[in-house]
């Protein structure tokens, strides 16, 4: 994820991450061989995008009181991990284990599991409030998602958190589904899925009383 920020600002992230403490304007500066100019603007656009974030103050190396700026947990996630590789390989074992089907229910439970933990913040709302809310939810996920209303109620994620995992092996998409099924109290379809070469993985709702019902009036 580095690769889409500036030089500069990947090497200003390496400090901060060398400093977990956080690092004043001036620290930054001395340590980089810049302009204290040159430092608050790297910082700057790394605080709009939430990468780093200010602190307490404490004394700079010209004695002047300066803030300290550390990493957020979302600049620490910039980083590479290898959580895809482990993640692939408990996949594989509960799937060689339980096999394809019991692995897929397996998967489900997790998600209903963690939809418990969420839903007492999206109880008596609307489905399209609700579909905001778990949007909100999932971005604290780590998903870029967003609810959408047109002529149907969507969520759209133009990110999956563990996507090279879901191209090897799309059964961990159930989690995603029973979490957002769970949490809407929705039918869901996948309609669209990066995993298969779309752009997004885009989730639709309908509700399951507007389907009983149809059902009872056939």
């Amino acid at each position: 994820m580095l690769d889409v920020i500036g030089q500069r600002q990947r090497t200003v992230l390496n400090l901060l991450l060398e400093n977990k403490e956080g690092l004043t304007i001036d620290q930054m500066a001395a340590s980089l061989g810049i302009t204290r100019t040159a430092v608050r603007e790297h910082v700057g656009s790394l605080e709009r995008d939430r990468l780093v974030a200010p602190g307490a103050f404490a004394l700079s190396t010209g004695g002047r009181p300066g803030r300290r700026y550390a990493l957020t947990a979302r600049g620490l996630a910039m980083f590479p991990k290898h959580y895809d590789l482990m993640a692939r390989m408990l996949l594989e074992a509960l799937t060689q284990r339980l096999g394809s089907a019991e692995a897929e229910r397996e998967l489900r439970a997790l998600g209903a599991k963690l939809a418990t933990q969420l839903k007492s913040k999206v109880a008596g709302r609307s489905l399209p409030e609700r579909a905001r809310a778990v949007a909100a939810l999932m971005r604290e996920l780590g998903y870029e998602a967003s609810a959408r209303e047109s002529g149907e109620t969507s969520i759209e994620a133009l990110n999956c958190v563990y996507h090279e995992l879901a191209q090897a092996d799309q059964t961990v998409c159930a989690l995603d589904l029973a979490l957002i099924e769970d949490l809407t109290d929705a039918q869901v379809e996948h309609r669209a899925c990066m995993a298969r070469g779309d752009n997004a993985c885009v989730f639709c709702l309908r509700q399951k009383s507007e389907i009983r019902n149809q059902k009872s009036e056939a």
